[in-house]
């Protein structure tokens, strides 16, 4: 059985472009391999953290949709936690549209 996930990822705010490019290559990486496709993406772009994470007062958020079954969230848990770019990650279950947009996306600092 398929759910809606969603999760949105922490990184450093201080990656170069190729370094961004390429930890976004190998997300969508890993959810093509495990046969996952993302519905849907937003880049929130540079925010202030509530508290320093990892020595860093700012973090780079990515938020994405997906539908999967309900063993894939752990894989990707475990994905993220050995990533050294991700500072933090979160995955929920959704409640909302898989293409449905967020209110974080018209938000400022």
């Amino acid at each position: 059985m398929s759910n809606i996930y969603e999760t949105t990822i922490i990184v450093k705010p201080d990656l170069a472009n190729d370094q961004l490019k390429s930890l976004n290559i190998s997300i969508d990486n890993f959810f093509s391999e495990n046969n996952v496709s993302i519905g849907y993406k937003e880049d929130w772009g540079i925010k202030n953290l509530k508290f320093t994470i990892k020595k860093y007062s700012k973090g780079s958020f990515k938020f994405m949709r997906f539908i999967s079954s309900s063993d894939f969230p752990k894989k990707l848990d475990d994905f993220l936690k050995f990533n050294t770019e991700c500072l933090r990650f979160l995955i929920t279950k959704s409640h909302n549209n898989l293409d449905e947009i967020t209110p974080q996306i018209s938000k400022e600092n």
